[in-house]
C-alpha cells in the first residue's frame, strides 16, 4: 500500500458538498457523485500524490470511531473505482536497486 496515488488530471472539476462532492471528468464528460468519506480522499487526492496508507491514516483522523481495517478496505476499493473510471492514478512503483 505504499504506491503513490493522485488526481488523473488537474482538469478534473469538482465541488464540495455538505454530505459529499461531485466530480465532473471534461474528457468523458460524466459526473461522478462522492459521499462524504470519498469526498475527503478526492480533496486529499487532488492537492499531492499520497499513499494508501496516508489517505487510510487521514479518514481514520476524521473518523476516529470507524474500525481502522474497514477504512482500509473502503479506501482501498475506493480507490480503485476512481483509477477505473480514469479519475486517479497510481505512479509506478520504484524498484529497489
Amino acid at each position: 500500500m505504499s504506491q503513490m496515488i493522485s488526481a488523473a488530471s488537474p482538469s478534473i472539476a469538482w465541488t464540495k458538498l455538505p454530505d459529499g462532492a461531485v466530480l465532473f471528468s471534461p474528457e468523458t464528460e460524466v459526473y461522478y457523485g462522492l459521499n462524504e468519506v470519498a469526498a475527503l480522499v478526492w480533496e486529499i487526492l487532488s492537492r499531492e500524490p499520497v499513499t494508501v496508507d496516508a489517505l487510510c491514516s487521514a479518514v481514520h483522523e476524521s473518523f476516529p470511531e470507524v474500525p481502522r481495517n474497514q477504512i482500509n478496505g473502503d479506501v482501498v476499493d475506493l480507490v480503485t473505482e476512481l483509477q477505473n473510471n480514469g479519475l486517479a492514478k497510481i505512479a509506478p512503483s520504484e524498484s529497489a536497486a
